[in-house]
């Protein structure tokens, strides 16, 4: 039965033959949208046909990479399903079914090319200027004769025959598309060991697991025009097709899956402590807008506001810059409790102390200056283990006024007592301004002094931060030292 107008049925389909890839996140992104966004139902297929390269750890970490992002699936290999197996490795007879369909209806053929023969004609096709294609040497076989070779055990694949003309489909981002048959040629549906290629899996896949839109990126443009004709063949409805422009970086080339380039996977940003709302964030907005111009946007607004309409056909610049700018944005929009549990696991796996009292004051204290929780254990070193004075911050410490009025404050915190009285950063603010008042110094002279003694930087977090972080013990001695 075929799907009512209205229903949305989407998948997400990677190859476990390598990791998460920021492209395939955005693709995966943009199916699970769209069928948040219709009440509809996405599916999770997994296409490993390729034996050699694929493994269920592949497989398991990838899924591990959506679910990180909050990319929940409602059918699939896990979770189970109407049109189980969800492993195209486990549907081998559904596509043996379908290709003697074509076989019977004339629409395919069996192929007893050698692939070394296949290899000699494209040479000789390049070497006269040809692009390679099959010439349909056994399209031209009698069907009977073809079935007896096949069944005396001569190896071969079954192609698909390409009528003549133009193939066309309407995509829901780019419009009308046409493509000339002739420029496909007479295709692979089954391999000789009997595994389906890509196009052929797709399709039948598809129309058995009834999804309704398929969501990817335009390079499958080709692919599409093959799976059209292929629909066609077989007498069922094509579902329709969206083909998403590009991730170019920030060079304009390819964002490839390359070694080398940091971030190109998802797993990268997870491991660097980046929020996957974030990542979720800027991937949205590589190719789509939201219509109140908004930025900085959750899951449950990207859900609210997500639809094909507004997706562009212009390929997307992969922005370093504004993926920072959007992960700090995203960080500091969490509870402070909430965060300084997620940066536990950083301090601990840095070797620092990750009680989460010490982890709510030093995420407290840096967290408007970093993008990911990664950059929280290099922050809490430099505090606990600064290092030599600069020229500019040892000038600060050296006039006069600033010793007399660190002494002061040192003064002033020692006679406190810690025991029966703790201070907080806020009141040990207070204690600074007091003794400015005392000594005439405000300002700048005021404030600067205590940092540089602090830290022995110039600039940083806020004071009253900088001593929760640290604490009163550290923070006197520090500033005792600084004053002599």
């Amino acid at each position: 039965m075929r799907l009512e107008s209205n229903e949305h049925r989407l998948r997400f389909a990677p190859s476990p033959t390598g990791r998460l890839h920021v492209g395939s996140a955005r693709t995966a992104l943009y199916n699970w949208l769209l069928a948040r966004h219709h009440a509809g139902v996405l599916v999770l297929r997994i296409e490993d046909t390729d034996a050699e390269r694929s493994t269920r750890d592949l497989e398991e970490r990838l899924m591990a990479d959506l679910h990180w992002m909050g990319l929940e699936w409602d059918e699939g290999p896990d979770v189970g399903g109407p049109h189980a197996p969800y492993r195209q490795s486990e549907r081998a007879a559904v596509y043996a079914a379908r290709a003697r369909q074509l076989l019977e209806a004339g629409r395919a053929f069996r192929c007893f090319c050698s692939d070394e023969l296949l290899a000699t004609k494209r040479e000789a096709q390049r070497a006269a200027g040809e692009e390679p294609h099959y010439d349909g040497t056994c399209r031209r076989l009698d069907a009977g004769e073809a079935g007896r070779r096949a069944q005396s055990g001569e190896t071969h694949t079954i192609r698909f025959h390409v009528p003549g003309g133009v193939v066309r489909f309407d995509d829901l981002v780019r419009g009308p598309m046409e493509i000339d048959s002739a420029t496909l040629g007479d295709f692979v549906l089954l391999r000789s060991n009997g595994v389906p290629t890509y196009n052929f899996a797709c399709v039948a896949d598809d129309a058995e697991m009834q999804i309704s839109h398929v969501v990817r990126g335009d390079d499958h443009l080709y692919n599409t025009a093959r799976q059209v004709m292929l629909y066609a063949a077989l007498g069922i409805p094509a579902p329709q097709f969206a083909h998403l422009a590009l991730i170019l970086d920030e060079d304009r080339s390819k964002l490839s899956k390359r070694e080398g380039r940091e971030g190109t996977y998802a797993y990268e940003y997870r491991d660097a402590g980046f929020l996957p709302g974030a990542l979720v964030n800027f991937l949205a907005l590589l190719g789509w807008s939201s219509p109140s111009g908004d930025d900085i946007l959750d899951l449950e607004r990207l859900v609210q506001e997500f639809d094909l309409d507004r997706v562009s056909k212009s390929p997307a610049i992969f922005d370093a810059r504004k993926l920072r700018w959007m992960a700090g944005e995203h960080l500091r929009a969490q509870p402070l409790e909430a965060l300084a549990e997620r940066a536990r696991p950083f301090l601990r796996a840095a070797g620092l102390p990750d009680d989460p009292e010490r982890a709510a004051a030093w995420t407290a204290a840096f967290k408007d200056g970093i993008a990911c929780l990664g950059e929280l254990p290099p922050r809490v070193r430099e505090l606990l283990h600064p290092g030599p004075l600069d020229a500019e911050a040892a000038a600060v410490l050296g006039q006069e006024e600033a010793r007399r009025l660190l002494d002061t404050l040192a003064d002033r915190l020692e006679r406190v007592p810690g025991d029966t009285q703790p201070m907080d950063g806020a009141q040990f603010k207070r204690l600074l301004q007091e003794c400015g008042r005392e000594l005439g110094v405000r300002g700048k002279s005021l404030f600067m002094p205590a940092r540089v003694a602090l830290t022995g930087r110039l600039h940083g977090p806020e004071l009253a931060l900088l001593f929760d972080a640290m604490g009163r013990e550290t923070a006197t001695k520090r500033i005792r030292d600084a004053a002599r």
